[in-house]
């Protein structure tokens, strides 16, 4: 009894999956994969990006060179009332500095980012993919153990956004 209601059940839920599935049929189901770093550092305006990194460091290499000794000194437990207290003062213009630069790089970036996400959309369209993942974060994440080389479409999405 129990072995047919078992056969029942899955029967059932085979034959009911059945319409589900034939939904489906015409939509594409091709992944693919893009190397998004790469697909940032082509665009035209990567520069920009470059440019407020040069700033970044430039501004913030002096007060990390301050804070090293410093910090050194505050973790041995060394550091005297005084050095404490400079740290403390130095650690918050560091982060208000790096908070600073943060946005700046974000604002070039986000036009970057808009434009590469519209060519990856038409390339993927173009070409008959429903999904594009991040090379990087696909392998990171154990999602994707294998992807054959031909789903790649880091260099055609290259050569839209130069268009």
């Amino acid at each position: 009894m129990k072995r047919l209601s078992l056969f029942a059940l899955l029967l059932g839920l085979g034959l009911g999956l059945t319409p589900l599935m034939a939904q489906n049929k015409n939509v594409p189901s091709r992944v693919g994969f893009v190397d998004a770093d790469a697909l940032i550092q082509a665009h035209p305006d990567y520069k920009k990006v470059q440019d407020v990194q040069a700033q970044a460091k430039k501004e913030l290499s002096p007060l990390e060179e301050k804070l090293k000794p410093l910090d050194q000194k505050v973790r041995s437990g060394q550091a005297s009332a005084k050095e404490r207290q400079d740290y403390e003062a130095l650690m918050k213009t560091y982060q208000s500095t790096l908070e600073k630069w943060r946005e700046r790089q974000n604002q070039a970036l986000k036009p970057i980012l808009e434009d590469v996400d519209r060519a990856i959309a038409k390339v993927a369209q173009a070409q008959g993919f429903s999904v594009v993942m991040s090379r990087q974060v696909a392998a990171q994440s154990g999602l994707v153990v294998y992807a054959s080389n031909d789903t790649d479409l880091t260099q055609v999405v290259i050569q839209e956004l130069k268009r």
